[in-house]
């Protein structure tokens, strides 16, 4: 995965943080629950949210490779960036797979 798990919990506790601050977000704590038990579910869920879509985005990858691979010459440079990216977006696209 290009970021670390502690990247994505950081950045899952910060967009919790940021949307409760700006009010977007709304919730109601169980009853009887610890302090913070509420939002560490809360931060929780976003963290696997970001790492369901980072490895759906490997997967994706994986594939343009191995669509990369079948070429009969060897591509580089430019040209594999420009294609990678063209195949990327055909791939995501059928998947439904927002870039």
């Amino acid at each position: 995965m290009r970021l670390s798990e502690d990247k994505i919990r950081r950045i899952a506790e910060r967009l919790h943080d940021e949307l409760a601050a700006q009010g977007l977000l709304e919730y109601r704590e169980r009853p009887g629950a610890r302090a913070g038990e509420g939002r560490a579910a809360r931060v929780k869920a976003i963290y696997e949210f970001i790492v369901a879509d980072l490895r759906q985005e490997e997967e994706i990858d994986a594939e343009v490779e191995k669509v990369l691979a079948s070429y009969s010459r060897e591509i580089k440079g430019t040209e594999r960036d420009i294609l990678f990216r063209k195949h990327k977006e055909e791939i995501a696209r059928k998947r439904g797979y927002i870039l």
